[in-house]
């Protein structure tokens, strides 16, 4: 377990994260049940125009709960991170994320030297 430096102010910046990350992750929540029960095409018989955009809309769809389905666990593993004081250190070189970084992408798991390294 990494040692992360627990100063009031940091303290007080990590328990604001956790509040706008839990807002995010129970908004996540409503998105991905809302989507689940939309229905996109009536049961009706149709013609190949209707069936090519039916099958545009479901593929969006999906997609759409995919992405969201995917932040929401990023969301859930930085929350045990902050549990578990792990929470702003990078996956790969085990040094500080910046704070600053972390306010603009609370989600971040890599500094941004490791981050634009694997981008490349």
């Amino acid at each position: 377990m990494a040692d992360v430096q627990h100063k009031p102010e940091l303290d007080l910046q990590l328990q604001a994260i956790k509040q706008e990350l839990l807002k995010r992750k129970q908004e996540l929540e409503e998105q991905i049940v809302d989507l689940s029960e939309q229905k996109i095409s009536e049961d009706l018989v149709k013609d190949s125009v209707d069936q090519a955009v039916t099958a545009s809309m479901e593929l969006l769809q999906s997609t759409l709960q995919d992405r969201e389905i995917h932040e929401y666990n990023m969301i859930i593993d930085v929350l045990n991170k902050i549990e578990d004081g792990t929470y702003g250190i990078c996956v790969d070189c085990a040094q500080p994320i910046s704070s600053k970084r972390l306010k603009v992408y609370p989600n971040a798991t890599r500094c941004i030297t490791c981050q634009e390294a694997l981008e490349q």
